[in-house]
């Protein structure tokens, strides 16, 4: 049954589900595949492309969003930003006759067309109200919302409140399902999947950000394992994920490699040296694809020549290394850290004279630390010329044991999630006030990028990506004013709910507010970026 529309036609089969449909600008020309038995596929040339799907699967226009936290005033530069794996995993387990369109807010607008069957949002915990806010206008216009990612795995509860469906744990295996239950009105509650085999999981679909002159340049965000051995306390990969891990094999991940033509890869595991067999094959595999990586490990890697050396000859440019805390009580307490501080110097000493650059993961606000912690990281990391830093706020968040111990002690603040995204204080420190941690943060920071700073780091690193290490040092100069800003915004906010509950009161921000002003989903608050482009059957079509 064909429905036409003055700017539109609709396909339907006999039962009444839509078929497809022509939007605006386009044509619909329709014919069917017969066999003895009767009708095999039915087929629709649309808008000049021809498509084949099985007789009586109707096509779903599917929406995969990673929202922004809106909050943050765009403190990191859009060139430091790494692009997501979720969404891009989620399209490659869509069945092939579904349209899907991905949209990472930190590099795009949402589009423009509201007509979409199913949108599915991945949500961290700093950015969950705003994926609450557009599961709630969405759901108005009266699409089907699943919402998805580590945050509604952990607090599925809240997380269903906003949506149609909610999936916990992993997507393999079940992501089809939930697609085949949207499109018969079967959608349940909640879908979970934990650890599931990923030895044979399609190959993500890769898109291509567009960049002026070629800069920034590509950086494809890649994955070998989920699960992590370790029980960090301010970490909850190990309960999403299980603390096995689990790995794609080594051939696949050059055979994405390969599929993709990336030159400029980001392993997004949180340790690329965790296992060392594994490790190993790969540097092997990698070394003739001449690409150039950057990865998160452990500084043992560092420590293992042989390790470090196989690393070295596959490409490897830079490390994120989880340094955490240069204070001795605080390195007992972190099992997975180094006993001896004299062994993250010799570490550091290594990647500088290989030319890696060493960025080095920071934690303020630990129970061993006091206000004297931060003039201690600053002088270490001055002397030993450490390139680049990522300093972090220690943040309390929910589904770890962490925050579970914070609740129980009565010293989270509020549970405002667009707040705890490590540069924030959202807990109550022991040996400081927040608004003393929040300033002392923001002073080491400004004393780290100071001018003098980079200039004083900045000899050590001129055969290390010299022009990377001034760019990154400028850059994050800039986000610690902005987040001076922020600091000011959230510390005046936080005092208007003196008085509430820790963990009942605290009121959510209008975006998670039931009744607030609904805007149109295809213009969200805020600037946007075009930086990437918006295919859609194109993206699935260069990928095969």
């Amino acid at each position: 049954m064909l429905i036409c529309g003055k700017n539109h036609a609709h396909l339907h089969d006999a039962s009444g589900d839509l078929l497809c449909r022509k939007e605006p600008g386009g044509f619909i020309f329709l014919f069917c595949i017969y066999s003895a038995a009767g009708p095999v596929y039915s087929g629709v040339w649309l808008s000049g492309k021809r498509t084949l799907f099985p007789f009586g699967v109707y096509v779903l226009r599917i929406l995969l969003i990673a929202p922004k936290n809106t909050t943050l005033h765009d403190a990191t530069p859009g060139w430091l930003r790494i692009p997501q794996l979720p969404l891009s995993i989620l399209a490659a387990l869509t069945p092939p006759e579904h349209e899907v369109l991905m949209v990472e807010e930190e590099f795009e607008r949402l589009p423009d067309d509201e007509n979409w069957d199913v949108v599915g949002i991945t949500s961290m915990t700093s950015t969950a109200p705003r994926a609450y806010e557009l599961a709630t206008m969405f759901r108005q216009n009266g699409t089907k919302v699943i919402l998805g990612g580590i945050h509604p795995s952990v607090l599925p509860a809240e997380a269903a409140q906003f949506a149609d469906a909610v999936v916990t744990g992993e997507a393999e295996g079940l992501w089809p399902q939930v697609l085949h239950d949207a499109q018969h009105n079967e959608l349940q509650q909640f879908y979970h999947n934990s650890q599931p085999d990923i030895s044979d999981s399609p190959l993500p679909l890769r898109r291509k950000r567009r960049s002026l002159l070629g800069f920034p340049p590509y950086i494809m965000p890649i994955m070998f394992s989920r699960g992590c051995p370790n029980d960090c306390e301010f970490c909850c990969v190990h309960r999403v994920y299980g603390r096995k891990q689990r790995f794609i094999p080594v051939e696949r991940i050059v055979e994405d490699i390969e599929r993709s033509g990336a030159k400029n890869l980001m392993f997004l595991d949180d340790n690329i040296g965790g296992t060392r067999s594994y490790a190993m094959r790969l540097f092997r595999a990698l070394r003739p694809l001449k690409v150039r990586w950057l990865g998160q490990a452990s500084v043992r890697l560092v420590l293992d020549r042989e390790l470090f050396e196989a690393a070295l000859q596959s490409g490897m440019g830079g490390l994120f290394l989880g340094v955490e805390s240069i204070e001795p009580e605080s390195l007992k307490k972190m099992r997975k850290s180094l006993a001896s501080i004299e062994l993250y110097e010799e570490a550091i000493r290594r990647c500088r004279m290989a030319g890696v650059a060493f960025h080095a993961s920071l934690i303020f606000g630990l129970d061993e630390q006091t206000p004297q912690v931060f003039e201690h990281t600053l002088e270490f990391l001055i002397r030993n010329s450490v390139p680049t830093i990522s300093a972090n706020i220690l943040t309390p968040y929910p589904g770890t044991l962490l925050f579970e111990r914070l609740a129980r002690e009565g010293r989270i603040l509020h549970t405002n999630w667009a707040y705890y995204d490590h540069t924030t204080v959202s807990y109550r420190p022991k040996n400081m006030e927040p608004e003393e941690l929040a300033e002392k943060y923001l002073e080491f920071r400004k004393d780290f990028f100071s001018y003098s700073s980079i200039i004083r780091r900045g000899w050590a690193q001129l055969r290390v990506m010299p022009l990377v290490y001034l760019g990154m040092n400028m850059a994050y100069r800039g986000t610690t004013k902005l987040l001076r800003k922020r600091h000011r915004e959230y510390f005046t906010w936080l005092r208007q709910q003196k008085g509430a509950p820790a963990l009942e009161g605290i009121r959510a921000p209008a975006a998670v507010r039931p009744h607030a002003t609904i805007r149109s989903p295809c213009k969200p608050r805020g600037r946007h970026s075009s930086a990437m482009s918006l295919p859609t059957r194109k993206v699935r079509e260069s990928a095969q």
